[in-house]
């Protein structure tokens, strides 16, 4: 659970930025279900809206911390995802009209307000 203060923070620093930065949209897929043939059935994808910045790594960067040099640079204003939520492996977030599947975190400050994430470009998931 989160302090009273890594929530201010996260607040302030949401604020601070409101509307400086890009905003996109983060989906994530829902739970798979068996229809009644026993067949899996994706379920409803849930999507959230943030704020944000699309960037590249550094090729010194990509290679000491393993990330592929072609993935996209995520950061997420964590006080601006609406509904409230963190980010995941695997969700696919859409900034600029382009999609990224999200690799892996990178990197949060300790005052839990950012994640950098890799991602890679998909296709339009909808």
């Amino acid at each position: 659970m989160a302090s009273l203060l890594e929530t201010e923070v996260k607040r302030r620093v949401a604020d601070a930025f409101r509307g400086r930065l890009l905003t996109g949209t983060l989906r994530r897929a829902g739970p798979a279900s068996l229809n009644s043939f026993g067949d899996p059935v994706a379920g409803a994808a849930q999507e959230f809206t943030f704020e944000g910045i699309r960037d590249s790594f550094t090729l010194r960067f990509a290679e000491a911390a393993g990330v592929p040099v072609t993935d996209a640079k995520i950061l997420v204003l964590l006080g601006s995802l609406s509904p409230a939520t963190d980010p995941q492996q695997d969700d696919q977030v859409l900034l600029r009209g382009q999609w990224f599947q999200l690799r892996r975190k990178v990197s949060a400050d300790p005052a839990g307000a950012t994640q950098e994430w890799a991602g890679f470009e998909i296709e339009d998931p909808t």
